[in-house]
């Protein structure tokens, strides 16, 4: 404990400097990437085009919306509860399985429980969650059935009722901020606005962006600067080896192996953003560096991101380029199956007539760190459905071209349903 003297001594220090910084503009500084709790709340209790109700269902629930509404304005807590099912299914495999199953059950929220109102907030967020699966295997490892380079779905394995998220977020004056906790780092870095396995794509590379071992859910932290609007700077450092059944304040201090991150972005300004939402429109460039991981046998690694996506109306086009660059070692493996990766993708809203409706399409090239591997192709498409308020349906389909270890089969498909409820 005491290596977390001076991290604490630092963060106090900041905290007496940074409240005195001037506001450069009148832009909220956001720190809600897609995905965070944050932001999928927002998602969760905005009004949506859906194509009918279930009788007596929503005055049902209506009770709870008011309250939940009465929280949020009176107190600044605002609580969300939903479940996800996904069945996944293939044409060809190497393995036994050709179908699996899973669902997760989240209970979570913010509680701004200072300076609301104000470009100072103080914000804590939670998240319990409970995952498990129906079928032989958990859905996250259906890709060693498919013999694919990386898994079709994250997410969908199996976790005990846990704690997988809990954090402190301050601001500054909308100029800077930090936050510190035991926080989530694919819904932290990387910026996309499809990014949502529970909402947009499952794969992951759409999903987590494998190219980079960003860790579990565990013990870390992060620094963000706004040095002018429409831009940012962001530095972290986590936990690697994180577990997200664990706490682990004590091996993030005494391990020593830590995954750290710099990332530079910026919106282009092509479109108009809507208060406290993420930008329309971002380019950036994330480095990160992965210490050797000594027990889990994993080598030392580093590499970037670059990245843009902006939206036109009712389109969402993106290109991302990823490399890994690992220092291969006799007897230690490495931190993520890709060397090389470029993916490029549109997503288009309102398609017939209901605006919560999205088609997805992605296509992905992969170069495996492997090089007795050869390189992969990957077509991504995915329909949402808003069915009712509460819940939303999503076919989806995983095209893998020249699977790398299942190169009788090309291509093979892997097609999918998800369903979500939120309340």
């Amino acid at each position: 404990m005491k290596r977390l003297f001076p991290l604490l001594i630092l963060l106090h220090s900041l905290s007496g400097l940074l409240a005195n910084t001037a506001q450069a503009d009148d832009d909220e500084l956001n720190m809600d990437n897609p995905g965070s709790i944050a932001e999928q709340f927002k998602q969760d209790t905005e009004l949506k085009e859906y194509r009918f109700q279930i009788p007596g269902f929503g005055s049902l629930l209506e009770p709870w919306h008011e309250l939940r509404t009465e929280l949020a304005d009176q107190h600044g807590f605002r609580p969300n509860f939903s479940a996800t099912h996904l069945y996944q299914g293939s044409s060809d495999n190497v393995g036994r399985e050709d179908s699996v199953s899973g669902y997760e059950l989240v209970v979570d929220g913010t509680w701004t429980l200072a300076g609301r109102d104000t470009s100072s907030p103080t914000t804590a967020g939670f998240e319990v969650l409970y995952r498990d699966f129906t079928s032989e295997l958990p859905p996250v490892a259906f890709f060693t059935q498919v013999g694919t380079l990386y898994p079709t779905t994250v997410a969908f394995a199996e976790i005990d009722p846990t704690l997988g998220q809990f954090w402190i977020q301050k601001k500054f004056d909308n100029r800077w901020g930090f936050q510190v906790g035991k926080l989530f780092p694919v819904a932290t870095y990387d910026f996309f606005p499809l990014k949502n396995f529970r909402t947009d794509f499952m794969d992951a590379i759409h999903g987590a962006n494998f190219v980079m071992p960003l860790p579990d859910r565990g013990i870390g932290g992060y620094l963000m600067y706004r040095p002018v609007a429409n831009s940012y700077l962001r530095l972290g450092i986590h936990d690697a080896n994180a577990d997200a059944e664990e706490f682990d304040v004590d091996g993030f201090v005494d391990d020593s192996e830590f995954f750290s991150i710099l990332e530079i972005g910026f919106d282009p300004g092509l479109s108009e953003r809507l208060p406290g939402r993420p930008t329309p429109g971002d380019v950036h460039l994330s480095l990160w560096h992965q210490d050797e991981r000594e027990d889990a046998g994993v080598t030392e690694a580093w590499g970037f991101i670059v990245a843009g996506s902006q939206r036109f109306g009712r389109f969402l086009p993106f290109l991302r380029y990823g490399y890994a660059d690992n220092d291969s070692e006799a007897g230690l493996s490495n931190p993520t199956p890709i060397e090389h990766m470029l993916n490029a993708g549109i997503a288009i809203d309102d398609l017939f007539g209901y605006s919560n409706d999205r088609l997805g399409i992605g296509a992905t090239w992969s170069r495996p760190a492997d090089n007795r591997l050869d390189d992969q192709g990957a077509l991504d498409i995915y329909y949402r459905l808003q069915i009712t308020p509460q819940v939303a349906i999503t076919p989806t389909f995983h095209l893998v071209i020249d699977p790398v270890r299942n190169p009788d089969n090309d291509p093979v498909l892997v097609w999918g349903i998800r369903t979500r409820f939120v309340f």
